[in-house]
């Protein structure tokens, strides 16, 4: 058990690793002080400090490279599906509760996509997706649907959507992955509808229809779960 001092110690490694984050002194892929560094500078034990990078690293927050050191994670969205993949085991959420919060967010970023509009290319890349989609099978159809949804949020070309979405994502595809591959060739067309009508929404502008796109997909993809 930790006790109290330990406790104060590890915090204090902690709140300095996150104050060279906020003054920009760390960044994303920076190498972070050496343990011995840290401890010395604030005055704690090695262990104090050992601890707290272990806790950053359990967070998603470092990335430990053997025989390199500790460096600011490229990818801090893992710990999201971490503390997501728990609460589902321990049945604190439920699926149920992931697909709606799916279903919401995606709207959301439909809607921000209305507002902003889709690039030349980004145009192109979707009708290529919706092409490839309407004649794939089984895991083919996989891919593409990810790639599609994928490419609806990188599209908002906001990092916390991005963040957040991808890992939800991850623990959402598990899902979704065996329902396409079981999917009969009346819901695949069903599918295929639903995301085509997504496209052309956010092209027309229309929050209205995109809403009822996005609801439609989640509906069909929940019946099959």
């Amino acid at each position: 058990m930790i006790n109290e001092s330990t406790s104060l110690e590890y915090e204090k490694a902690i709140n300095y690793i996150y104050s060279l984050i906020c003054d920009g002194s760390l960044k994303v892929g920076s190498k972070l002080p050496a343990e011995r560094a840290i401890a010395e500078k604030l005055g704690i034990g090695r262990n104090s400090t050992r601890e707290a990078l272990s806790i950053l690293h359990g967070m998603g927050m470092i990335t430990r490279v053997q025989g390199s050191g500790n460096y600011v994670s490229k990818n801090a969205g893992s710990s999201i599906k971490q503390i997501i993949t728990v609460m589902l085991a321990l049945g604190t959420i439920t699926k149920q509760d992931v697909c709606e919060f799916r279903r919401i967010m995606e709207k959301s970023v439909c809607s921000v996509l209305i507002n902003k509009s889709f690039s030349r290319q980004q145009e192109e890349h979707f009708r290529e997706l919706l092409n490839e989609m309407k004649i794939a099978q089984s895991k083919r159809l996989v891919e593409i649907d990810k790639a599609f949804h994928d490419s609806l949020i990188l599209a908002t070309e906001n990092t916390l959507f991005i963040t957040v979405m991808e890992a939800v994502t991850e623990v959402y595809r598990e899902w979704i992955d065996i329902v396409l591959k079981k999917a009969d060739k009346e819901n695949k067309q069903k599918l295929f509808q639903c995301h085509s009508d997504i496209f052309d929404s956010i092209l027309n502008k229309d929050t209205e229809m995109v809403i009822n796109a996005v609801d439609r997909h989640y509906d069909l993809i929940e019946e099959m779960l």
